[in-house]
């Protein structure tokens, strides 16, 4: 299930999830290019993953700035000639119902979670199509499908980034280019245990979602496309 110089776009890679999955996506011998906007977030994941630098690339970009995201296009074909895989980890949270969720509020949590898919899919696509071969990746909630109060504009928007992920997936069938989307309720980290101490289901810890990505990115996975794929945890 090699990867070996495959090449990966990480979009959100300093977030929660971003770190483990640039080891896993590395230690499978892909070579990444790790995309945040901070640069000295990412100078620092470069430096704890310990990589070659040859085999990493760092781009300091805004994932709501389109044109930026285009330019990253421009410069992994200059840098690595290819592209292979996408994987959208760009997300944000606020919570809120109906009656206490402002404009402002829905606005954010469409353009975090799924205007910057959008963005990356147009600008990055055409690499992969180019490639004739590809796979794009995207996360979600675990509790889309039975949302629970108090998180509407948050659940509404990652319903809508499944959809989207969903329709790519048929959109490029023709192409060897696949579209899932990972499910997560809790990812199991130190500043999320903080959030909800008495949360006691449901959590997954980062390299056991970057583990199932790595495993959709191989050609073993080629025949699952437009899936919701729960790694949703247990006790």
């Amino acid at each position: 299930m090699a990867l070996t110089n495959r090449v990966a776009v990480i979009m959100g890679a300093t977030g929660q999830l971003g770190p483990a999955v640039a080891k896993a996506f590395a230690d499978a011998g892909v070579r990444l290019v790790l995309v945040a906007p901070d640069q000295a977030a990412l100078d620092a994941l470069f430096q704890t993953l310990g990589y070659r630098e040859s085999r990493v690339m760092l781009y300091a970009a805004d994932s709501l700035d389109e044109q930026a995201l285009h330019a990253l296009a421009q410069a992994v074909q200059e840098r690595f000639g290819r592209l292979d895989i996408v994987a959208h980890l760009t997300t944000a949270y606020r919570g809120g119902g109906l009656l206490d969720t402002t404009d402002e509020m829905w606005q954010d949590m469409f353009e975090e979670n799924l205007q910057t898919a959008l963005y990356a899919a147009r600008a990055l696509t055409p690499l992969l199509i180019k490639n004739e071969w590809g796979r794009i990746l995207t996360i979600s909630s675990g509790v889309t499908q039975n949302p629970p109060p108090g998180s509407l504009a948050y659940l509404t928007a990652k319903s809508a980034l499944e959809t989207f992920t969903l329709a790519l997936a048929n959109e490029f069938k023709s192409k060897h280019i696949t579209a899932n989307v990972v499910l997560l309720r809790a990812l199991d980290t130190p500043a999320e245990r903080a959030k909800q101490p008495n949360k006691t289901t449901g959590w997954v810890k980062p390299e056991e979602v970057a583990a199932t990505l790595v495993f959709l990115c191989s050609d073993e996975a080629g025949a699952i496309t437009g899936a919701r794929i729960p790694v949703v945890g247990g006790a």
